[in-house]
């Protein structure tokens, strides 16, 4: 996939008044880039005394991290003259006995995924890959028949994080029954978005608005400060009844990320009953998970946590989700059901100000 357009934009010309003398400082300028990885427009800006030209090193660097998280964890099978990612090369080897070795980020990534599940106790599971298959859910109000029954149960067996065998000192993992699938879609843009945050951090960015495709982290306090005095970014919490401009309340946060996963973002719809299947599968059922939520959206200092639990949270419902983000520190949640009720954690108030618009 390939870069699809630059801009780099003056933004602000701030004047310091001082001893008499008028400095006039152009301090602030924002490098926009677009990309397209992960099935979706990647957005990254930056604000900074120096502007970033269309050829800079900066969006190179950025791209090339993008480029290597997704040829590593991309799960498909790969296209004519394409090379296979290590992932796809994981799966193929399920069943055959044989350990397979992973590159350091790989292994790094389904590390964090086993602890995310034995954390969830199975609600995060690696593991999902057959199933996410079998429901085939890849965009918005597609229109195929939900699976059966039987086609889910007999898939259910090979949905277990338990079984897979890893080696911490030779980095290898052993998928032991043929057929099993490790899939990291609900947490490689996370993993992606804090690879970025490192990135820029280290070229010396203090301001930055990274969105992957709504999963979106903020570096840094904003370039100016609002007329209240604070510094803190706003982002909205979209309603999930409404398009990606009506969002129903907004946080403020500094150095954070905001995750959020609901039923708006991918379904489909089976023709036969009309009735509709979000892409947020439960582990144990199989099946989309209902109950009654339509959005989670967790706030937290790292989108690799925040991917995985906006994810895990939500099959768990609003009681034992707000139950289990209370007992897990540095992380918030909003829940938002069906009828549009909000529920919040402890913090979500008093750290990032929550309020309804």
């Amino acid at each position: 996939m390939r870069k699809l357009i630059t801009l780099s934009i003056l933004v602000l010309t701030i004047i310091l008044t001082g001893c008499q003398k008028k400095e006039i400082q152009q301090i602030q300028q924002s490098g926009i880039d677009y990309y397209q990885y992960f099935d979706t427009i990647i957005t990254i800006q930056v604000w900074d005394t120096k502007s970033y030209s269309t050829d800079s090193n900066l969006w190179e660097g950025a791209e090339d991290i993008i480029q290597h998280i997704q040829r590593t964890f991309q799960r498909t099978k790969p296209l004519k003259n394409e090379d296979p990612s290590e992932l796809y090369l994981l799966n193929q080897s399920a069943g055959s006995g044989e350990a397979f070795k992973c590159s350091d980020d790989l292994y790094e990534v389904i590390k964090i995924g086993m602890d995310f599940a034995n954390t969830t106790n199975g609600k995060f599971d690696p593991t999902i890959g057959p199933l996410v298959d079998l429901w085939d859910i890849h965009s918005v109000e597609e229109s195929h028949p939900a699976p059966t029954d039987t086609q889910i149960k007999s898939l259910l067996p090979l949905t277990n994080y338990q079984s897979v065998q890893m080696n911490d000192e030779e980095k290898t993992v052993l998928l032991p029954k043929e057929g099993m699938i490790i899939d990291l879609g609900a947490i490689a843009k996370g993993f992606a978005a804090d690879k970025l945050v490192e990135y820029f951090e280290a070229q010396g960015i203090k301001h930055a608005i990274i969105n992957l495709g709504g999963n979106i982290y903020v570096l840094g306090s904003r370039f100016e400060k609002r007329t209240d005095g604070t510094e803190n970014w706003s982002i909205g919490i979209r309603d999930p009844k409404q398009d990606i401009s009506s969002p129903l309340g907004r946080v403020f946060l500094t150095d954070s990320t905001v995750v959020t996963s609901g039923v708006y973002e991918r379904y489909i719809i089976d023709p036969n009953t009309q009735k509709m299947y979000h892409h947020i599968l439960d582990p144990d059922t199989g099946y989309p998970a209902e109950n009654n939520i339509s959005s989670v959206t967790i706030l937290t200092k790292s989108s690799t946590t925040a991917d995985a639990l906006s994810t895990s949270i939500f099959t768990l419902g609003v009681e034992e989700g707000l139950k289990f983000i209370e007992n897990y520190e540095g992380v918030e949640a909003v829940f938002i059901d069906s009828n549009m009720k909000v529920y919040k954690s402890s913090g979500v108030d008093s750290i990032y100000h929550f309020e309804l618009l």
